[in-house]
């Protein structure tokens, strides 16, 4: 997979001389310098071998060796590269402008890992998650392994990895400690880049990309990196910006190259001015720094008022998250309460019914004592009259017996089945209570869920206002340099 089918990485690049002069730029074309210093205008094509062509406007064909090629220049951007955006740092001085996802202690890994580029954790001399800005860029130092705040400090420590979006440092002094590359870490420094002049070939990729190479193989509709770390990396000629042969030049110039230029809508600094801008010039620039620190002003007092209405939300969603969690316990307590009371009702129901059992037992009793007396009354004979009668009496009497007995057992009968309805009716609000559990679950999980996106939100708004925070500081050293700059060649005037 090419480089330019990855995520597009915001390079803070300018170009100073046309910005400055307001130049307008007609059609482009390739612009291919030799060697010798001669210069050829036209189309360039990648057809392999050993050499390119250059097809001019009126179609004559010329090859140019690939040993006598000093430059290609093919999108018409007059502008020297420079480190500004999230990437991969090289030993070789290579800086590839695409997020690292993972790092062990072994490789570095890519959000679109490509088979042809295995980059190791030895070839690797920093990680930048997120934009540098020139205090940072000021400061930045590749000397000690560790890594670099958004505060501006400096954890220096052995970096465990890259995992999940933080980042893992581990140090004698704090012991091991871990940052959200998102809103804490800036960059990961692994060691020192190699020194010394490194003959070779600096590739500009319209991403932001600059691979450095000793050598490089021309192919058809491109170019192939044959070296560590790419492994015959293929670059498409619509993926380059130009190519150049060309001595390493120093990182740390790289990386400070960018107090020479904000970003491309701004005015630029006041230092690229250079020694031969006229007074309109000056004049042109100041005004332009002075709107665009105005401009930088409204655009942090949007980032604050955001970031403001950001802290807002997220305590409104948080109270929101802690009355989920109250009302989940709160009606779990009343499920528990109302299971307590269906386990009362039951073991009623339960008491109901030995109650009966031994209700019926006394039912039966009587009973068999009706039986009884009576067949002892039938043993009577008739001719004893009043014995007769006294157990025709006792009989009633048992009967009367029997049937308190039975009045007996349907109350305890009518009990039970109050007792059975209480338990229903306690199981449908036990049932109930739990529907209502579940709901305030559900609830809960999208109250946690918006007041997590709610701490991420006012994360990515304050994270923003630091920004805007230091752009408008930028802009306004910068203009502050243009001032004294000015001032200067007023008083180199009047001597």
């Amino acid at each position: 997979m090419s480089l330019s089918q990855k995520a597009p990485v915001r390079v803070r690049f300018a170009s100073v001389a046309v910005a400055l002069m307001g130049l307008s730029a007609g059609a482009w074309a390739d612009v291919v310098t030799t060697t010798k210093g001669e210069t050829r205008k036209g189309t360039v094509i990648f057809q392999g071998g050993d050499a390119v062509e250059v097809v001019s406007e009126a179609g004559e064909r010329v090859r140019i060796a690939l040993t006598d090629l000093a430059s290609l220049d093919l999108k018409g951007e007059d502008q020297q590269w420079r480190i500004g955006g999230t990437g991969v740092l090289t030993t070789n001085g290579s800086f590839l402008a695409r997020a690292a996802v993972k790092m062990d202690g072994k490789v570095v890994t890519f959000a679109q890992q490509d088979e042809t580029l295995l980059l190791t954790r030895q070839n690797t001399t920093a990680l930048f998650f997120q934009p540098l800005r020139s205090r940072d860029a000021a400061a930045l130092r590749f000397d000690r392994q560790g890594v670099f705040l958004r505060d501006g400090d400096f954890m220096e420590g052995r970096v465990v990895g890259l995992a999940e979006g933080r980042v893992t440092v581990e140090s004698l002094l704090l012991g091991r400690k871990s940052f959200s590359v998102r809103t804490e870490a800036m960059a990961v420094v692994l060691r020192a880049p190699v020194t010394g002049v490194l003959e070779g070939w600096s590739l500009f990729l319209a991403d932001g990309s600059r691979l450095r190479c000793r050598e490089i193989v021309l192919a058809e509709g491109g170019v192939i990196l044959p070296h560590s770390p790419y492994r015959d990396f293929r670059i498409g000629r619509d993926e380059l910006s130009g190519i150049r042969k060309e001595s390493a030049q120093p990182l740390m110039e790289l990386f400070r190259a960018r107090w020479l230029s904000l970003e491309p809508e701004r005015p630029l600094a006041a230092a690229a001015l250079g020694e031969k801008a006229t007074p309109a010039e000056f004049a042109g620039a100041l005004a332009g720094m002075s709107e665009e620190r105005t401009r930088r002003e409204a655009a942090m007092n949007e980032a604050k008022a955001e970031w403001i209405r950001a802290q807002q939300i997220a305590t409104r969603l948080k109270a929101g998250a802690a009355r989920g969690v109250g009302n989940v316990a709160r009606m779990q307590a009343q499920v528990k309460e109302k299971s307590r009371r269906v386990e009362q009702d039951e073991r009623m129901v339960q008491r109901a019914a030995e109650d009966i059992e031994k209700k019926l037992e006394a039912v039966k009793q009587a009973e068999q004592k009706i039986e009884e007396t009576r067949k002892r009354r039938d043993a009577i004979p008739r001719e004893d009259a009043a014995q007769r009668r006294n157990w025709e009496q006792q009989v009633r009497n048992a009967e009367r017996l029997k049937q308190n007995a039975e009045r007996i057992v349907n109350q305890a009968r009518a009990i039970q089945r109050r007792h059975e309805g209480r338990v229903k009716a306690t199981q449908r609000l036990v049932r109930t209570a739990e529907e209502r559990v579940v709901q305030a679950k559900v609830q809960k999980e999208k109250d946690d869920a918006a007041s997590r996106k709610a701490v991420e939100a006012l994360g990515a708004a304050k994270a923003s206002y630091d920004l805007a925070t230091a752009d408008l500081r930028e802009v306004g050293e910068e203009l502050r340099r243009l001032e004294f700059l000015i001032q200067q060649r007023k008083d180199a005037g009047k001597e």
